[in-house]
């Protein structure tokens, strides 16, 4: 059985739906400052074993998206 976690993209905060069989990676990424500006917020990375792109920014942090792998768990 196929099974997916909905997560909200860093961008422009569209849902994006990952298969959890194929997640290669999940880190936490600070901001990032440009000129003295916060150009992108704290955000998570997360990536697939499937495509090298590097991953996708998402808003869950680390800890909420363990708590969602749980949950398909039991």
């Amino acid at each position: 059985m196929t099974r997916f976690i909905k997560l909200t993209n860093l961008k422009d905060e569209r849902p994006i739906y990952m298969n959890v069989d194929y997640i290669g990676h999940i880190y936490s990424a600070g901001s990032k400052i440009d000129y003295g500006r916060v150009s992108e917020e704290a955000h998570t990375v997360i990536g697939t074993t499937t495509h090298n792109n590097g991953g996708f920014k998402v808003i869950e942090p680390v800890h909420v998206i363990f708590t969602m792998l749980e949950e398909l768990n039991q």
